[in-house]
């Protein structure tokens, strides 16, 4: 269940344990719900197919030094698990786990819990905390999640946001200037100011890091404004701010950029950080909005459990010993299997038909993810249609048979011809 109240105070708190999980890829977020279609997907030129497999492999090569770097301080340990980019449905994956000590003042009183947090748009995020512990320095908690990004939707919107790009109305330069960001942000920046923030965040340390910062600025009058909205709006996103630019060791006189967005934007990419940063820093809160947090403990619902399990299928489909994909996908699994498997007990079919109704909304390579729970229910119908000779048992698993054939599933499950079941169906 959604801990609503919880999270509206606490979302801030949340957001920075997924950005520094995600800060590459929610460098480049957009605010927008996924508009282009799989038709658009299929129509691709090849020059725009490998102007977007260029655009992946930087987007991996980045992530994977920033992951690097975060494991070489103090107070993070985190592991790639898995990474890839899947060309036939234009995705980037990547699964990590690891620990944090947040050495900082705590926005907000962590209970002993475990939680989920998740986002679904142009890039999905499915992260799990757990093992939260007061500690003299602070708290400490553990980590696994999973990070998908839609390459091809990533670059539309970006087309569509940025003026020069939506000028020219084509892809390709949306992919160049993404793969150009990418391949010059500084990691050594990012990654110090965001160990920095989770040593240091306080109220305290957001005051005397704006003080040094405004002395440095002189009298950069625009960059002065923009560092004391940062500091009188005082959350923990604010303080990785401004890290960013206590990090880049550089003279702030000079520092130029509209919103701070493209200020650090030109600070962590020179050249396409500026038209890249703006576009930054107008969606990071549309991310914090976006993104839901649930109590790992309680129910969630059935549609975050699908997403979770297609998720983890196509990390598991790269790298089978991904032990954190494949409890996610278990878990999420099980979730579905007992709260549809209680509801027949009750001779209810709601659950299943919505469960169904899902699953047929799903693309191709998705449904994909959903055959172990098919079977999984399949093998329940059957039983309960076998022993019980309950005729509602056998409509619902006629109607299961009948989508699978619309899905062109029968190979992965075959259905079975027992007399009993066409009996008691008729």
């Amino acid at each position: 269940m959604l801990e609503q109240n919880f999270f509206r105070r606490q979302k801030s708190f949340f957001i920075i344990l997924l950005l520094f999980l995600a800060a590459t890829c929610a460098s480049v977020l957009p605010a927008f719900e996924p508009t282009i279609s799989r038709q658009t997907r299929t129509n691709f030129s090849e020059a725009v197919g490998k102007s977007l497999a260029t655009a992946a492999e930087a987007l991996d090569k980045t992530f994977i030094k920033l992951v690097k770097a975060l494991d070489a301080t103090d107070n993070i340990a985190i592991t790639t698990n898995s990474h890839f980019y899947d060309s036939n449905i234009r995705r980037y994956f990547i699964s990590i786990s690891g620990n944090v000590l947040f050495g900082g003042r705590t926005p907000i009183t962590l209970k002993k819990s475990s939680y989920v947090l998740s986002g679904n748009s142009e890039i999905s995020f499915d992260v799990t905390i757990t093992d939260i512990k007061n500690i003299a320095d602070g708290i400490t908690f553990s980590f696994n999640g999973a990070i998908v990004v839609s390459m091809d939707r990533l670059a539309y919107q970006m087309m569509q946001t940025i003026p020069h790009l939506a000028a020219s109305g084509a892809m390709a330069p949306a992919f160049e200037l993404l793969g150009d960001f990418l391949n010059k942000l500084n990691i050594g920046i990012l990654s110090e100011a965001i160990s920095e923030t989770f040593r240091r965040f306080s109220t305290v340390a957001i005051t005397k890091t704006t003080t040094e910062l405004l002395s440095a600025a002189g009298k950069n009058r625009h960059l002065g404004k923009l560092i004391r909205e940062s500091c009188k709006n005082g959350t923990i996103l604010d303080f990785l701010t401004l890290s960013i630019i206590k990090s880049a060791s550089i003279s702030l006189v000079s520092v130029g950029g509209a919103t701070m967005g493209s200020t650090i934007g030109s600070l962590v990419a020179p050249g396409p950080g500026s038209v890249v940063g703006a576009y930054i820093g107008s969606q990071v809160a549309t991310l914090i909005a976006k993104t839901a947090v649930y109590r790992l403990t309680e129910e969630m619902p059935m549609k975050m459990h699908i997403k979770r399990m297609i998720n983890s299928y196509h990390i598991l489909q790269d790298n089978k010993a991904d032990a954190a994909a494949r409890a996610t996908f278990n878990r999420s699994m099980s979730k579905i299997t007992k709260k549809i498997n209680h509801e027949l007990d009750s001779e209810k079919f709601k659950l299943f038909e919505s469960f169904l109704k899902e699953v047929d909304e799903l693309a191709p390579e998705e449904r994909m993810a959903m055959v172990p729970l098919l079977k999984s229910l399949q093998y329940i119908l059957n039983f309960k249609v076998t022993n019980d000779g309950d005729w509602y048992y056998a409509r619902q698993y006629f109607q299961l048979k009948m989508r699978v054939e619309k899905w062109g599933m029968q190979a992965q499950i075959p259905f079975s011809t027992d007399p009993k079941i066409l009996q008691n169906y008729k």
